[in-house]
């Protein structure tokens, strides 16, 4: 009994050792960390007058050299950083010279070496500062590292910094399918790297878009949301047919923003796209581009079971003059279900929000739309009637 008694306590002193220990090596590190961190900014100010020097030469013929004298491993990085913020910031040539500096230092041959550490927060690092300094001979490599990495966190940085330094199409898409392949649903992510690439991307997305792989086609097509390319949107069309919901409905909606001529025919079919997101984009499209033949949709709209949908197509009504204006009024008034809710909301809302005009063009245009109100329900929103006749006042038959 004793023994056990005896083995117990040994036991807690053991831990108790070791809790300790870890505190003991945890504040080492961080006091190591904190120090490392006061020099590099001791040495920042220090090499303040070569930052200079560098900047008012990065025009020019004149290789860019190292400060004179030895440096310590650590200056050389914090020069190594700066000029990778550089990098990040600048283009054409004199980005070009910087990555021509970060070549003749030495800069990219000590990272491509660190980048066969067998500790991978050191492989890393190597990984994300080539990237940073665009160098082309860290490619291959880090597409090789990138293909064995496990972890998808850690292959997002191989990728990101494969991205930046490819300089062929090839390995761009090679990079796509190793990051793809981690099994999880990374194609945003993978479409914001893609466009970090140095090289041309319309070809690149063209080729993806017309790729037999899903997830290629996924990946294009959120690369050119916000800023479609004109030479790659027939690729885009050709996917309208796709038997893939998603990549379809991704397809039309990225043709969608770019404010396109629309035909009779494509408006209807995707007014009733079994999408609700196609639906809703269709929506909003038809208000934005003034398309006041299409009155008769958005009103039938109004009783979508989606409510992005009903409020897309509220909205446009709204933008549609009088017209519109009066469809919504006509739905809020003899209309059922939610069509008869939403229509009444957003028309209730149109007059209320439009209590404080100064221009003459939109105090006629609510004066009007008064009056249509006035017609199918009797008075304006009770809550802001006296507050809006202060307001607006004058002649409605205007």
């Amino acid at each position: 009994m004793f023994s056990n008694i005896a083995l117990a306590y040994a036991f807690l002193y053991l831990c108790a050792g070791l809790i300790v220990a870890g505190i003991i090596i945890l504040f080492a590190l961080k006091n190591s960390h904190n120090s490392k961190l006061r020099k590099k900014e001791l040495y920042a100010k220090k090499h303040q007058d070569y930052f200079v020097y560098v900047q008012a030469n990065l025009t020019g013929s004149e290789p860019i050299r190292l400060p004179i004298g030895k440096l310590t491993k650590l200056e050389r990085e914090v020069i190594m950083d700066k000029c990778i913020a550089w990098i990040d910031q600048l283009k054409g040539e004199h980005a070009d010279k910087l990555r021509d500096l970060t070549r003749e230092t030495g800069f990219v041959d000590e990272q491509l070496k660190l980048l066969n550490s067998s500790w991978t927060g050191t492989a890393i690092q190597a990984a994300y500062r080539l990237g940073g300094m665009r160098s082309t001979e860290a490619a291959e490599p880090i597409l090789e590292l990138l293909k064995e990495e496990k972890k998808v966190n850690y292959a997002i940085i191989y990728a990101r910094a494969a991205a930046r330094c490819a300089e062929r199409p090839a390995q761009l898409k090679e990079m796509l399918g190793s990051l793809l392949s981690k099994g999880k649903p990374v194609h945003r992510m993978a479409a914001d790297i893609l466009m970090e690439t140095s090289l041309e991307s319309s070809k690149l997305l063209y080729e993806l878009l017309e790729s037999d792989d899903s997830d290629f086609v996924k990946v294009g097509i959120v690369a050119m949301s916000g800023h479609a390319i004109p030479e790659v949107m027939p690729a885009v069309t050709q996917l309208f047919g796709s038997k893939d919901l998603h990549i379809r409905s991704e397809a039309v909606k990225l043709y969608l923003s770019t404010n396109p001529v629309l035909k009779e025919r494509n408006i209807v079919e995707w007014m009733g796209d079994p999408v609700a997101e196609v639906r809703a984009e269709m929506a909003k499209t038809l208000g934005a581009g003034h398309q006041a033949g299409s009155i008769p949709l958005l009103k039938n709209a109004l009783g979508d079971e989606d409510w992005l949908v009903r409020h897309n197509s509220a909205n446009s009504l709204m933008q549609l003059g009088e017209e519109g204006f009066e469809a919504l009024c006509e739905t809020a008034l003899k209309g059922t279900g939610v069509a008869k809710e939403t229509a009444l909301e957003y028309a209730e809302r149109a007059i209320e929000a439009a209590n404080e005009h100064e221009e003459i063009e939109k105090m006629m245009t609510f004066n009007k739309k008064r009056l249509i109100y006035n017609r199918y329900f009797g008075t304006a929103p009770q809550a802001n009637a006296n507050r809006m006749s202060g307001v607006i006042g004058g002649d409605f038959t205007a």
